[in-house]
């Protein structure tokens, strides 16, 4: 019973504690000070908004987090179940002359080991359930180089999500997606953190997209320039000066404005 009693004590004490903790996270490439001391805290079930000016640092940060950029700082997970991270990249590269379905796609993605026909006819019913979590399951037969920009980033979405993660990764959901599709794109994120209480960390210039779904956003230009409610950032003059200049290499190494 004490054993038992400790364990749901403990439970308790992480839900208040944050799913990611970032402190002191700074990085270097060539000599340039990308990343300078940023501090950044995820609360479990939350979808919290990265912005800033390009070149900022923002990409560098959620690649560091997946463990693909040197850096000094510390990075803390405090995962609840699965563990998983699922990741859409911005850049959404491969070749459009292939002649590869979405079905085909995801069934490929799923396995560790080359799959004969038989086997993507025999896992189509798995995939159209993947699809169908990001309303993407019609599109089980197109040529994934025939696809919108918002219909590709609903594909690589599901396949994210398959099995579910329990912290998301997005670098700029919105980016060449029409306002239909930006909405329905917001739609599923919303479903899937109510329905699964999915952790969403973004990275996002989109400010109409921020306001709708953040719970929190943190504004990085190489360092922290910002951090709290989006209410807080309803002046536009307020917005649009975090997005205005990245900071340069000059002014990173000899501590310019932030």
């Amino acid at each position: 019973m004490q054993n038992e009693t400790a364990k749901q004590q403990e439970a308790g004490a992480m839900v208040d504690l944050p799913l990611l903790e970032v402190k002191g996270l700074s990085v270097s490439l060539g000599g340039d000070q990308i990343l300078d001391d940023v501090h950044l805290e995820v609360a479990p079930g939350s979808i919290h908004a990265l912005i800033g000016p390009n070149g900022a640092g923002k990409t560098t940060l959620i690649r560091s987090l997946m463990g693909g950029m040197p850096h000094r700082g510390t990075i803390r997970f405090r995962f609840r179940k699965s563990g998983r991270i699922g990741y859409v990249p911005q850049l959404l590269e491969f070749d459009h002359s292939v002649p590869i379905t979405v079905g085909d796609f995801i069934t490929i993605m799923l396995q560790d080991s080359p799959i004969f026909i038989s086997g993507i006819k025999k896992m189509r019913p798995h995939v159209q359930q993947i699809l169908a979590a990001t309303e993407s399951d019609h599109l089980i037969d197109r040529l994934i180089g025939g696809l919108s920009g918002g219909e590709i980033r609903r594909v690589f979405l599901a396949q994210a999500l398959a099995p579910l993660p329990e912290l998301l990764l997005l670098d700029e959901p919105a980016s060449n997606v029409d306002e239909q599709g930006a909405l329905l794109f917001e739609q599923i994120l919303l479903r899937l953190k109510d329905e699964h209480g999915l952790t969403i960390l973004m990275v996002g210039h989109d400010t109409r997209m921020i306001l709708r779904l953040a719970d929190l956003v943190t504004s990085v230009n190489c360092r922290v320039t910002f951090s709290g409610a989006p209410t807080e950032l309803e002046d536009a003059e307020k917005m649009a000066g975090l997005f205005k200049t990245a900071v340069l290499p000059g002014e990173r190494a000899s501590g310019g404005p932030h």
